[in-house]
């Protein structure tokens, strides 16, 4: 459930540009966003992208799950970038490791993206650690957040974004972003 809410929310940053405290040297816009799920009984979700402006989206779409999330649920981040128009995708430093959902959330989801997830959705907000999370919908509307956590420099380039859980079902969360250099 969270390992989507990871990318989510990585991949909404990266979709609404924005200028953050550090001057981004970066623009991107979004090309595409997907989610599967290994059984819909157990968890799913539906993700799009609504145009808001001439080159300007936003994200929305809902993740469900039909049971209580176990501590041994794993997700990982995987980011890759392609500089040849998508055609080949490298691993970027930048990715996650799997790791236990929990801690995830605890670390990586509350220092970067939490604050900005409260905006447009019903993502978890918590202060200490994540409680476990129980069986329910979390809907996300209109997401444009904030890139306070991403470098200031990243290197032009098409970045596909894959969030993946493992345990008791697959999710599965991929977007594509364009980044390029700002023009001053």
């Amino acid at each position: 459930m969270l390992p989507i809410l990871i990318i989510l929310s990585m991949c909404c940053n990266l979709i609404s540009g924005g200028l953050a405290l550090s001057r981004h040297t970066w623009t991107y816009r979004i090309r595409s966003t997907r989610m599967s799920t290994s059984n819909e009984t157990v968890a799913g979700g539906e993700t799009h992208l609504e145009r808001e402006g001439r080159g300007e989206y936003t994200m929305s779409g809902y993740l469900y799950f039909n049971v209580d999330l176990p501590e041994e649920f794993e997700v990982e981040v995987s980011i890759y970038r392609s500089n040849d128009g998508g055609a080949t995708y490298k691993i970027e430093p930048y990715s996650v490791p799997r790791t236990g959902l929990y801690t995830a959330m605890n670390t990586f989801y509350k220092d970067i993206i939490m604050s900005s997830a409260a905006k447009c959705s019903n993502f978890p907000q918590f202060k200490d650690k994540l409680e476990p999370v129980t069986a329910q919908k979390f809907t996300y509307n209109k997401c444009v957040l904030s890139v306070d956590g991403f470098p200031t420099y990243v290197s032009d380039g098409i970045y596909k974004f894959e969030i993946k859980s493992y345990g008791l079902v697959e999710l599965v969360f991929e977007a594509l972003v364009e980044v390029s250099q700002k023009t001053f």
